[in-house]
């Protein structure tokens, strides 16, 4: 509902709460009786001009004669927020555009909304299973969700004062720029972002004091971790002429250093969050192994690694603390995919490749796909 659709009654109800009659007002605001009358039963509205005299002659500020409510509005702009971000983190995309979309109708200026809609955009736009073969139609389709991001943060960028929301506009220009060709505003926009060294997890880190320096410098140690994941996880890119900088059994050497990593950093095997980034790497290897080697041991074996993790991943509570050594006694954190088949159901998907035909009739490979079949798509 729209500041002016209760525009009416709320002048009718000052008027008669300041004692003024409807002559009385028409008179003051050198206009005819007919024309408040019109007013307060909804039939037409003031001009904007006569608003804020409108307002001095009732006594009341703007924000009550238009019926503007900023603490409601702001805890139900968190309240839709909160709630597209939990659709978003179970990959429940298309209700959560819905809900954004009529959001921001009703809240046009609300940055928070904007933000949120910026990310699920760029979420819409990456392919939820990458094969590099995608068709026409689905880079086109992925185009415009890019470019309806790219509109968000530009607006963002344009008015909005808070330094957080600024920087994700920027972080989610680079991404959505470099995703549609366009590499030199990306390149631009990352040279104007803090390095590393200077980020508000680096300074925290330095300045606070006591136990908080001891939970920041966790938090940042976690941060790192993550980046290192996903640096191994996509550093043999391919080059301008179709070459790689490893070899497929390098390759795979690289995911398996994000697996020995894990094990020293959590050596009571309490990986939480990283669950995720060790299916995703034992994955990678049993796919090279599968293609290059069809080593069937080797290939059942990071195939259930895979599934381990998977099926922990979902069991993630952000209450659960740490007991390893460096990251102890912090908690396991959230997550969210765009993505609505959960860990479990991702390794299923994965193992119906071609490149697993030479193990599929295994009792072992039939074993491991019954029972991930039982938690596929089941979040926790």
């Amino acid at each position: 509902m729209g500041a002016l659709d209760n525009l009416g009654k709320n002048i009718a109800a000052c008027r008669k709460k300041a004692g003024i009659t409807q002559e009385q007002l028409a008179e003051q605001l050198c206009v005819s009786v007919s024309a408040v009358s019109q007013w307060e039963t909804g039939k037409t509205f003031p001009d904007l001009s006569a608003i804020p005299v409108l307002c001095r002659v009732l006594g009341v500020t703007s924000d009550e004669l238009l019926d503007i409510d900023r603490e409601k509005d702001a805890a139900q702009i968190q309240e839709i927020n909160a709630e597209a971000n939990r659709l978003m983190g179970r990959g429940h995309e298309t209700k959560a555009e819905k809900l954004l979309t009529d959001a921001l109708k009703r809240y046009p200026n609300s940055y928070e909304l904007m933000r949120t809609k910026m990310y699920l955009e760029y979420g819409m736009g990456v392919p939820k299973y990458f094969t590099g073969e995608e068709t026409e139609e689905e880079r086109a389709k992925s185009r415009k969700h890019y470019e309806k991001c790219i509109a968000l943060a530009q607006k963002i960028l344009e008015g909005c004062k808070d330094m957080e929301t600024v920087y994700s506009a920027r972080q989610i220009l680079c991404y959505a720029y470099g995703n549609i060709g366009e590499d030199d505003k990306a390149i631009a926009i990352a040279m104007e972002m803090p390095r590393m060294s200077i980020c508000q997890e680096s300074m925290l880190s330095i300045v606070s004091k006591g136990r908080k320096k001891y939970e920041n410098r966790q938090y940042q140690l976690f941060i790192l971790l993550q980046d290192l994941c996903v640096i191994l996880d996509t550093i043999n890119v391919r080059f301008e002429d179709g070459s790689f900088p490893y070899s497929p059994a390098e390759d795979a050497a690289i995911k398996q250093k994000i697996i020995d990593v894990m094990a020293i950093m959590f050596e009571d095997y309490d990986y939480g969050f990283f669950h995720d980034a060790l299916m995703r790497a034992n994955l990678h290897i049993a796919r090279i192994v599968a293609r290059h080697e069809q080593d069937a041991k080797k290939v059942l074996l990071h195939l259930k690694q895979a599934a381990d993790h998977a099926e922990a991943f979902i069991q993630n509570r952000e209450e659960t603390l740490h007991t390893s050594l460096l990251m102890r006694g912090s908690d396991y954190g959230t997550f969210s995919t765009n993505d609505e088949a959960n860990n479990p159901a991702q390794v299923l998907r994965d193992m119906q490749d071609e490149r697993f035909n030479f193990i599929r009739e295994e009792p072992e490979f039939k074993a491991l796909e019954e029972r991930l079949e039982k938690t596929a798509g089941k979040w926790s």
